[in-house]
């Protein structure tokens, strides 16, 4: 090879190598003058939506029926019931008078109990609470397991026939509650009667007794009188009506 042509294969074989040596040191400063926060975090893979539930298949019964599927109601926040109180005093025999909706008013004249002895618990016999009413004039009961809810009942007398137990009267009038419940027996509430006042009562008008007529005595018998042919048979001498004689007028003996 000519010396001049050996000259250009170098001076090539330099620019070129040169070149080489250039461009991987802007490489290497490139990786180096980028920051570290730069670098590309690893995307996160996106969360698969939820299937979607699949709606309630009515059962074969119900929908041969016909019928819907129950529905469930919010609940309700009722008001607590009031009860009564027993707050109501009345003194010097007065009685407590109650009136309610409807013109229905009655007066609270006494108090006591009826104690039943059960044959199936007896250590723990039944107690009945009884209040004597007037109504109108005519006397009658109200009676329950305690002065809150009250029953209605008859006079006294039938009451007591009815639990088969005397009543106890209290002395005084108890302490009585500012309203009477009267509820059915199974425990609906019938009237609310308020309290108003202490008072008299009315009188009670006594229902009158019917007289009773007495049985009449049946009479004995009579005997039999003897007739004519039967004294004449025992020898006896009848005169007629008419022919009597005077004792002593046929002497004796003849």
């Amino acid at each position: 090879m000519a010396p001049r042509a050996r000259c250009r294969a170098l001076a090539c074989c330099a620019a070129l190598l040169g070149l080489l040596l250039e461009g991987t040191l802007v490489v290497a400063q490139e990786d180096a003058a980028a920051p570290a926060g730069e670098i590309e975090a690893p995307v996160a893979k996106p969360k698969p939506k939820p299937k979607p539930k699949p709606k309630p298949v009515a059962k074969p019964a119900e929908a041969a029926s016909g019928l819907a599927a129950p529905v469930t109601l919010p609940a309700v926040n009722l008001a607590p019931v009031k009860l009564p109180e027993l707050i109501v005093v009345c003194d010097n025999g007065q009685g407590a008078f109650y009136e309610g909706q409807g013109a229905v008013s009655l007066w609270v004249t006494r108090s006591g109990a009826i104690t039943v002895d059960n044959p199936l618990r007896p250590l723990t016999p039944e107690t009945t609470r009884v209040l004597q009413v007037v109504i109108g004039n005519k006397a009658a009961t109200a009676f329950g397991p305690d002065l809150l809810a009250l029953r209605r009942g008859g006079s006294p007398a039938a009451l007591e026939a009815t639990t088969g137990g005397p009543v106890r009267w209290d002395a005084q009038l108890t302490v009585l509650p500012d309203f009477l419940n009267i509820v059915s027996e199974a425990g609906e509430v019938l009237a609310r009667l308020d309290y108003r006042r202490c008072g008299d009562a009315p009188e009670v008008t006594v229902a009158p007794v019917a007289k009773t007529k007495p049985k009449p005595v049946a009479k004995s018998p009579r005997p039999p009188k003897a007739s004519t042919a039967a004294g004449a048979g025992r020898g006896e001498g009848a005169a007629p009506r008419g022919l009597q004689l005077p004792q002593g007028a046929i002497p004796a003996g003849q």
